[in-house]
């Protein structure tokens, strides 16, 4: 009671700061995070994240928080991530002299990641309705890292409450295996598998074995056990959050259909949709592929499948199909395909110069995929599934843009000043690869224009670097106009 009235004056002073944020977000695009407020200087001071709307829809969340009494969960493991963030900063707003200092110790970054996994997990915990089952992150960690006879962890555990019609039971254990009971549980999870599954209705344990008859059943969280010390969770079809060795990771962002349309009608001129459609059936399939994969086309696909025939298993051109891929992809090295999905050869081990372009965190196919890439002397599109999970089409081009958009903000900043054209020139800002010679002329002049003005008591003014067009830039990263 003593501490309600200052309660209410937070969520008066939060509200507020949403209410302010909503407005932008719709003018924007943006989706803003508002944490607790904290107290400095007699002023509610309230941390706020704010993304693209773009980029947070891009991950995997639930279609709505799961709730359960007075709890909500985080809706994706990204929302967890900002929830702590949000936490730590109100959490620094009550130190002395909060700001003042703009050094200090860099976040455990890990550790970040494990307290928002183990906040997304309070999801599993409300769908079961049981809020004793608490801390399930780590017991499944341990659970996927104990090797069972030499043999790695492979499994799955079903989460649903115990009134779950999706759920169907085939084998109930006398006394449940609690997943704190590491060893036992994991000996148990290696009786799962071929659409069987360990059931856990809660703080209890796991109760037996049974099958999803539903999986897009709302109230079913499901983890898959892929490998030592590897773990998914699951909801419905959805992956929410990956975990290798203690460490969970937001999934990586599949190639989407227009993305692939994208890159290949700016890199092949010729490209038809009909020949799309086709592909993208067997790329589908290539980034199911669970040993990764590696798919080239290019226009002189069968010149250099005989130029890399030592290196190579060369074939009569066959139209690859979804059906073929897991088999012609079985073995290491790439698929060689025209544009129109035509193979020439299988296996084939990809030769290039070395660049600087690469990437020593990533794997041998990206590797070689950039270096042949950079050598090719003809157009050629790469698609590269890694066993990790990562999937990248190469080349990485930026997104379109509409020639319009980029003139309406150059035309604009001719009639701003130093009050108004900070709007204006965040957006140019953003969008420098875009602009072209004399467009980054006029940005110029208008930015030596505005800057002139005299400077106020106290005013501070950011520094512009100049305006460079890029030598990377062409009309193929415009939209066509209307």
């Amino acid at each position: 009671m003593r501490d309600k009235p200052e309660n209410i004056r937070k969520k008066s002073a939060l509200a507020a700061v949403k209410e302010v944020t909503s407005a932008y977000d719709a003018e924007q695009g943006t989706e803003s995070y508002c944490g607790w407020p904290g107290k400095v200087s007699g002023y509610y001071v309230v941390p706020v994240l704010q993304i693209k709307r773009t980029q947070v829809e891009a991950y995997a969340r639930l279609p709505s928080a799961i709730r359960f009494g007075d709890w909500e969960s985080p809706r994706s493991f990204l929302e967890a991530i900002i929830e702590c963030l949000l936490a730590d900063s109100t959490a620094a707003l009550g130190r002395s002299e909060p700001g003042r200092f703009l050094g200090g110790s860099l976040a455990d970054v890990p550790a970040v990641l494990r307290r928002a996994a183990d906040r997304l997990c309070s999801a599993i915990t409300l769908t079961t309705k049981d809020v004793t089952f608490q801390e399930v992150f780590e017991p499944l960690n341990i659970i996927s890292s104990i090797l069972y006879e030499g043999g790695e962890t492979v499994g799955e555990i079903v989460f649903a409450p115990a009134a779950s019609e999706h759920v169907e039971a085939h084998v109930h254990f006398d006394k449940p295996v609690p997943l704190s009971r590491h060893r036992l549980a994991r000996k148990v999870v290696e009786m799962s598998g071929q659409n069987f599954s360990c059931v856990c209705h809660g703080s209890e344990g796991i109760s037996g074995l049974g099958s999803v008859c539903a999986i897009d059943g709302d109230d079913v969280f499901r983890v898959v056990f892929t490998g030592h010390y590897k773990w998914d969770l699951y909801y419905r079809r959805l992956l929410l959050m990956r975990t290798a060795f203690g460490v969970p990771k937001l999934p990586v962002l599949r190639l989407n259909q227009e993305e692939f349309y994208s890159t290949a009608h700016r890199v092949f001129t010729d490209f038809q949709v009909d020949d799309g459609r086709r592909l993208w059936t067997v790329i589908e399939k290539s980034m199911e592929q669970k040993r990764g994969t590696m798919l080239v086309f290019s226009e002189s696909a069968a010149e250099e499948a005989r130029r890399l025939r030592s290196q190579s298993i060369g074939i009569e051109p066959t139209e690859i199909t979804s059906e073929l891929v897991p088999h012609l992809s079985g073995i290491d090295g790439a698929l060689l395909l025209t544009p129109k999905g035509v193979c020439h050869a299988i296996g084939v081990i990809l030769d290039g110069i070395a660049t600087d372009q690469g990437d020593p965190s990533r794997g041998a196919r990206y590797n070689s995929a950039i270096r042949y890439l950079i050598s090719s002397n003809s157009r050629t599109m790469c698609l590269v599934v890694s066993e990790d999970g990562d999937v990248d089409m190469l080349p990485r081009l930026r997104p379109q843009i509409r020639k319009s958009d980029i003139d309406l903000r150059v035309e604009a900043l001719r009639s701003k000043n130093v009050d108004d054209f900070h709007k204006t020139i965040n957006w140019l800002e953003a969008h420098r690869f875009y602009l072209t010679a004399s467009d980054c002329d006029v940005v110029n002049r208008e930015v030596a224009r505005i800057y002139s003005a005299p400077m106020d008591v106290g005013e501070l003014r950011f520094d512009i670097p100049t305006f460079v067009a890029d030598p990377a830039m062409n009309d193929s990263y415009y939209l066509p106009e209307g």
